[in-house]
């Protein structure tokens, strides 16, 4: 039976996670046209603690709920993050 891939913590990681050598969490998922994208985070959950000099995020998992939510959807949530009322009007008149 193989190893379940662990953090420096110990923590079980899923599909798609992994830790950098620096300890940075990352998140790899594959949008609804086939292109590969990545976040990164330095939590993997809510409550993990952050150490002097690195910038507060979001966690990596509340940011892979969310993503996995908008694929479930058919949103492509690098776009939606961009859109403007002026986009969404745009595509709704013109298709």
């Amino acid at each position: 039976m193989s190893e379940k891939r662990r953090d420096s913590k110990g923590r079980v990681l899923r599909n798609g996670e992994s830790q950098r050598s620096d300890g940075k969490y990352m998140f790899r998922y594959t949008d609804g046209t086939g292109e590969r994208h990545t976040v990164y985070s330095w939590k993997l959950v809510s409550t993990d603690k952050l150490k002097e000099g690195q910038r507060d995020s979001q966690a990596l998992r509340d940011m892979e709920k969310r993503i996995l939510k908008d694929l479930d959807d058919s949103i492509k949530t690098r776009d939606a993050e961009h859109t403007t009322v002026d986009d969404l009007f745009d595509q709704l008149i013109y298709g």
